[in-house]
């Protein structure tokens, strides 16, 4: 969802920080002018290389050097605005010492200078690579807004931060390593904003530090275990904090499994009537509180995410709440409905206004509905599905999205381990879908009932480690179909000779298919397929045979392969290529000067291939000087934590499946996206 911004810059200092962008964009087009000028007469190595020849200019995208920017800024006394554009070159600069400075975004690790900029009132910290913020922040008397946005290695807050006694806003955002916010926070008494609140058993860090302060936007309460009865919670006096409109409760994963303290310590979070999206996770109790069972209460209620309230056997009457768009349900053993309540006449329908429907990990669920006879979903337009095996939907003629997930030797709540499987017709009843994702399907082929999908523009297959080829009668039935994603499929060998029927086939991606070596000769009747992407995998970085045969190809992009097979420069339909991240590849074909007709040329952290393209003095020079647009961007050196993070972190494998099964984090993602 867009970012809140607008929405916590509040009375005068709106005003201000728009004139200041203003100022601070003019500033930066100048310096843009100016870099463009001097570049076409001089060289920046190790950026974006520019190419010149003398009758005729090459255009390229560049990067200011930030020790241009930094050198022009200590003329700039009077600057009020900075923000830094190129976080992946900040990490280890400092902060510009400008001390008239009123507003900094900025992604620099070395924050010592922060003491020094005492006129700033709103600081932007992200992608830093910082442990904490220096004691010094406190000299920053005049802050009125702090956000604190991907910073991964960010584990707590000075107990200096809260002498910032004008402070309005603070903000953290996906900052997954905060383990602590300062003590005593409720004494920062003007704070209107505190998107997270991590409570401790030590005083200064309960609950009642929330009681007087007049906080709207989101909240998140997280470590809700350490609350020990009903009256430590009441002391957050949630039910009075009208302006609060996003609350979200989160019990740690070592949470105290005795669901009667759950209970009580829920009951007694009751929330304004002016919640608008509302979230939980990790909720031991077996029954919801009675205010969620207040339709007038939540009747504002437009977002709700439910995850990992193992416990739960009934959820409150959600069908019911008017407004209701995105419900999220995740992790309930015992679940049978969403909503078990009665409705009583035809006018009456269930979840009227609901778009968006996700449901994860509920074994026992058998129907949305317990009463069957209600009309339900009429606006439906996205579902989301993994490991609900006793699903029977109804009819849903909106759904336009469908996501379809399991989990390969998922373990039930009983310990018993099985196989996720496609569910039981689950296409029959959405006649109109037009964006399929399929994750995590182990079977051999894919479903005949996906041949029905006559609408379907977009399908995705990811990780389905099992599926060796698409069968025929399926691709025949996809008439409609314009994109086709298949991912990191392991034995998959064979999009087989069916893909002729995809006449309408605009774009192909295959990411790490190893087994997959040869595309089918029936390709060569593809002609309204005009992009193609192929990420070779580490255990076989090759491109597949036949992909010369594709008559219009106009785009192609490579990841991640070994070597350019000769053939590639005999594709002169190319317009547009873009070779990127192959550590190993040494030269291209000679073949590409006949490649009269393309116009742009990327390559990108390919540092072998990149000495051969040198200006004049590469090798392959020759073969690529005609063409117009070239850009060549050298490998960017990623810094330590970086490189810890690489190893240690498993949230950035887009394949690892303990990704999907780490509540914490998924939890925290989702509701910082909201």
């Amino acid at each position: 969802m867009a970012d809140a911004l607008l929405g916590i810059v509040v009375e005068n200092l709106h005003t201000f920080l728009r004139d200041q962008l203003a100022t601070f964009y003019a500033i930066r087009d100048r310096f843009l002018q100016i870099d463009e000028e001097r570049r076409r007469f001089e060289l920046q190595p190790g950026v974006v290389e520019r190419l010149q020849e003398d009758e005729e200019w090459h255009q390229t995208s560049s990067l200011i050097t930030e020790q241009r920017i930094y050198g022009a800024l200590k003329k700039a006394e009077s600057l009020r605005t900075f923000i830094n554009l190129y976080p992946t070159l900040s990490n280890s600069r400092v902060l510009p010492t400008i001390s008239s400075l009123r507003a900094l975004t900025t992604s620099s690790s070395k924050l010592s200078a922060l003491k020094n900029l005492t006129h700033l009132r709103y600081l932007t910290l992200y992608n830093s690579s910082i442990t904490t913020l220096p004691k010094s922040v406190s000299r920053l008397q005049k802050l009125q807004i702090l956000k604190l946005e991907d910073c991964d290695y960010l584990s707590c807050l000075p107990k200096q931060l809260t002498q910032l006694q004008d402070l309005r806003h603070l903000i953290v955002k996906n900052c997954e390593s905060l383990v602590a916010l300062p003590p005593k926070i409720g004494n920062l008494k003007r704070l209107r904003t505190l998107s997270t609140f991590i409570v401790h058993p030590k005083e200064g860090f309960t609950l009642a530090e929330l009681r007087d302060l007049q906080l709207g936007g989101k909240l998140h309460i997280k470590g809700l275990e350490h609350v020990p009865n009903e009256c430590d919670a009441k002391a957050a006096n949630l039910s009075s904090k009208k302006d609060l409109n996003c609350l979200y409760l989160s019990w740690g994963s070592n949470a105290n499994l005795q669901c009667n303290d759950d209970e009580k310590v829920l009951e007694a979070l009751e929330a304004h009537s002016n919640i608008k999206s509302f979230g939980m996770k990790g909720y031991n109790g077996t029954k919801m509180p009675s205010w969620m069972n207040n339709i007038s209460l939540l009747s504002r209620l437009t977002n709700v995410i439910l995850y990992d309230c193992n416990n739960c056997e009934q959820l409150p009457a959600l069908g019911k709440l008017p407004h209701l768009t995105i419900l999220f349900v995740c992790g309930m053993r015992d679940l049978k409905y969403i909503d078990d309540d009665a409705y009583e006449g035809a006018e009456e329908k269930a979840f009227k206004s609901l778009k968006k429907l996700t449901l994860f990990q509920l074994p026992n669920l058998e129907r949305v509905l317990r009463d069957e006879r209600a009309e339900m979903l009429p606006l439906l337009s996205e579902l989301s599905i993994s490991c609900v095996p006793k699903l029977k939907l109804p009819h849903l003629p909106s759904v336009s999205h469908l996501q379809i997930q399991g989990l390969k030797s998922v373990f039930d709540y009983n310990g018993n381990k099985s196989i996720a499987s496609f569910p039981e017709p689950i296409v029959q009843n959405m006649h109109h879908i037009k964006t399929l994702r399929i994750e995590y399907f182990y079977e051999k082929v894919l479903p005949d009932e996906l041949s029905s999908l006559n609408v379907l523009q977009e399908l995705v297959l990811f990780g389905c480690d099992e599926l060796e080829s698409l069968s025929e009668n399926v691709l025949q039935g996809l008439s409609s179909l314009r994109i086709l994603k298949i991912m990191c499929c392991d034995r998959l060998n064979n999009l087989t000779e069916g893909m002729r029927h995809l006449m309408h086939l605009e774009r192909l991606e295959i990411w790490a298919c190893p087994e997959l070596v040869a595309l089918p000769s029936s390709m060569n009747q593809l002609t309204s397929l005009l992009d193609v992407t192929i990420f070779g995998e580490d255990n076989n970085p090759i491109i597949p045979e036949g992909l010369q045969y594709i008559p219009s190809l106009q785009i192609l992009t490579l990841y991640n392969v070994d070597s350019l097979p000769e053939w590639l420069g005999h594709m002169t339909s190319l317009q547009q290529l873009h070779i990127g991240l192959c550590p190993e590849l040494r030269s291209l074909p000679s073949g590409f000067r006949h490649l009269t007709n393309l116009q742009k040329l990327y390559i990108n952290e390919c540092p072998k291939l990149a000495k051969q393209c040198k200006r004049e003095a590469g090798e392959d020079w020759q073969n690529i000087a005609h063409i117009p647009h070239f850009e060549l961007v050298a490998v960017q050196e990623e810094t330590f934590c970086e490189k810890i993070s690489t190893k240690w972190n498993p949230r950035k494998s887009t394949r690892d499946q303990s990704y999907y099964l780490t509540p914490d984090y998924e939890f925290d993602r989702m509701v910082d996206q909201l």
